[in-house]
């Protein structure tokens, strides 16, 4: 089968368990076809090669100026016709045209959205999407309605903008979801999904098993990894930190995230708590450094306020590091409380707070929680979800080139 993968930035030499290139190296391993269209960003060393070949995967990256590419078009065009095309991301400006383009020459096409709630047009706040209902009027899934709404308001490219946003899900042959809550949320917009969820490079983690990362830090040694976004709740583990050090005071708490969009703000707030000395910062770190690192922390704190779907609560089990993590909807589909994790409400620093010094100072609770995790982890093996999603690739062929009786 010939595969085209449609993405953002997902396939890269750089990070291993991005879904993409997971799914990607899969499916090469397993005899079939990849090529992939990806985001081009000259800023970025992961996204700054116009074309590579990675692992027998071709990938093609190219500038995004818009939801109306002529150079994605071409590439589309020129290319040989995949026997199905795999769309990620909602918010991915090339996904439009990849399924126009689909439905045209009638190749099957399926979306992964990656979280519907990372929608501009879903919430009114993409960092706290969870503080309010869902607004499913607000999008726009026909043509006419783009008349009718700038007919009222004038605002013709923002209902544009929404339409190109949600046309591909809304005329997918199949669309994945990576949890059961994103599966309800798509139904209640009547769209139907299967859910399959993301999975790691596990040979890769085990491969490094035992390696701690070379730097020394006073202990414990609690951990966050991901982008410094409200979103992610970096701000609600700097406002727990003054609790932990009351009963931890030789803590460091390390925050590692590539994205450092508001370091200023956590590195403001640790002033003001006089928790400065205890804060450590590393904007990016290699895979390999990003496992050791797993492997040396005492507790990994993931304080989210929302998660497409979230590989960090994996990344730990896998280096039989303990969890404490928000209870939000898909993080408590991954972590069960006092099983494999510590669940506590989000925004709230003082819960937070009490799950990381009950892990740090309860050795039969750590044990148990990690040695559940590493058990958590049978459920996300590659083969099994693999197989699942070539099954959905299988059924939308067959709705797309229906056999005849």
């Amino acid at each position: 089968m010939h595969i085209l993968i449609v993405t953002i930035g997902g396939i890269t030499r750089f990070f291993r368990n991005w879904p993409e290139v997971l799914l990607a190296r899969a499916l090469v391993r397993r005899g079939h076809r990849v090529r992939a269209f990806t985001h081009y960003s000259a800023a970025s060393a992961a996204l700054d090669t116009r074309q590579e070949d990675i692992e027998d995967i071709h990938v093609e990256r190219i500038e995004p100026t818009g939801w109306l590419t002529r150079e994605f078009w071409n590439a589309l065009t020129r290319g040989p016709k995949p026997d199905i095309v795999h769309i990620h991301h909602l918010r991915n400006q090339f996904a439009f045209q990849a399924a126009y383009y689909a439905r045209r020459e009638n190749i099957p096409f399926v979306v992964t959205p990656h979280g519907p709630l990372h929608d501009q047009y879903l919430t009114n706040d993409r960092d706290r999407p969870l503080d309010t209902e869902p607004l499913y009027r607000n999008l726009i899934w026909s043509r006419r309605e783009i008349l009718n709404r700038a007919a009222r308001d004038g605002r013709v490219k923002r209902h544009v903008e929404n339409y190109f946003m949600h046309y591909p899900v809304h005329h997918a042959n199949a669309v994945i979801a990576l949890s059961e809550h994103e599966r309800a949320l798509w139904a209640k917009m009547h769209i139907e999904s299967e859910v399959v969820p993301n999975w790691l490079d596990m040979p890769f983690i085990r491969g490094l098993e035992g390696e701690k990362y070379p730097e020394e830090f006073p202990r414990p040694l609690i951990l966050f990894v991901g982008q410094f976004k409200y979103r992610k709740g970096f701000d609600v583990l700097a406002r727990a930190m003054p609790f932990v050090l009351r009963d931890l005071p030789q803590a460091t708490f390390l925050f590692v995230g590539h994205n450092p969009a508001h370091r200023r703000e956590l590195e403001l707030l640790a002033r003001r708590d006089g928790t400065q000395d205890h804060l450590r910062i590393i904007e990016r770190v290699s895979e390999e450094d990003k496992v050791r690192l797993y492997n040396s922390a005492d507790v990994m704190a993931l304080p989210t306020r929302y998660e497409g779907f979230g590989l960090p609560p994996l990344e730990a089990m896998a280096s039989g590091c303990p969890v404490v993590a928000s209870n939000i909807p898909v993080v408590d589909e991954v972590v069960q409380n006092e099983h494999n994790g510590l669940l506590v409400p989000r925004e709230d620093p003082r819960a937070l707070a009490e799950g990381i010094i009950r892990i740090v100072r309860d050795d039969a609770l750590r044990a148990c929680l990690v040695r559940n995790g590493r058990e958590t982890l049978k459920r996300f093996q590659e083969d099994a979800l693999v197989g699942r999603i070539l099954d959905v690739y299988e059924r939308a062929q067959r709705s797309a080139h229906p056999v005849a009786a």
